[in-house]
């Protein structure tokens, strides 16, 4: 991956390539917040990647997942789709591949710009194809080999701890505690 250099959509598989043996992991735990204009939401999601499998619990007790081919949001009823479309962004990040930012096809973003941030972290900024002002950004920790955030429209996502090659155990009973104060990254 280059780094501290204006990129083009043309450099975006390779940079896809980079991200992808960076998080090299089968599966991964998180636990994380996702901050939309005013409201905060906690969650534990997993992956397992092999397995083409994933869970994801919220604070507000709601479950959802994925395996054998059927995405669950209950009370929805169960749906047939392909593993990459299935994901939430929560999980998405925990695969990046999956995420519609690569240049690809009719995705509206691209890696613009590759940084090096504190002392094991990539800082990515994505640019949209149309709009070189409407920016997102993406931290992945070299540490655990995982996305630890992501910026896009206001809306942020952190995960707060991320274990990788562990288990996929579709719990659901999480306790989650309040959040007090700003969550302070470690790059």
């Amino acid at each position: 991956m280059e780094f501290d250099t204006i990129l083009t959509p043309a450099d975006s598989p390779s940079v896809l390539a980079e991200v992808v043996r960076l998080t090299t992991h089968r599966s991964v735990w998180a636990r994380g917040v996702s901050q939309s204009a005013a409201s905060l939401s906690q969650f534990v999601a997993e992956l397992d990647a092999g397995a083409e499998a994933w869970h994801l619990v919220t604070e507000s007790g709601s479950a959802r997942w994925f395996r054998d081919g059927i995405a669950v949001a209950e009370p929805d009823p169960p749906i047939p789709m392909p593993f990459a479309r299935s994901m939430p962004q929560q999980v998405q990040l925990l695969h990046p591949a999956a995420l519609p930012m690569w240049g690809r096809g009719r995705e509206s973003f691209f890696p613009m710009l590759a940084q090096r941030i504190g002392g094991h972290s990539i800082l990515l900024t994505f640019e949209h194809v149309n709009d070189p002002a409407f920016r997102s950004t993406m931290v992945i920790d070299l540490a655990v080999g995982a996305v630890r955030k992501f910026a896009s429209l206001g809306d942020v996502t952190v995960f707060t701890e991320v274990v990788t090659d562990r288990p996929l155990s579709a719990r659901t009973d999480y306790e989650f505690a309040p959040i007090t104060d700003w969550i302070r990254m470690d790059y």
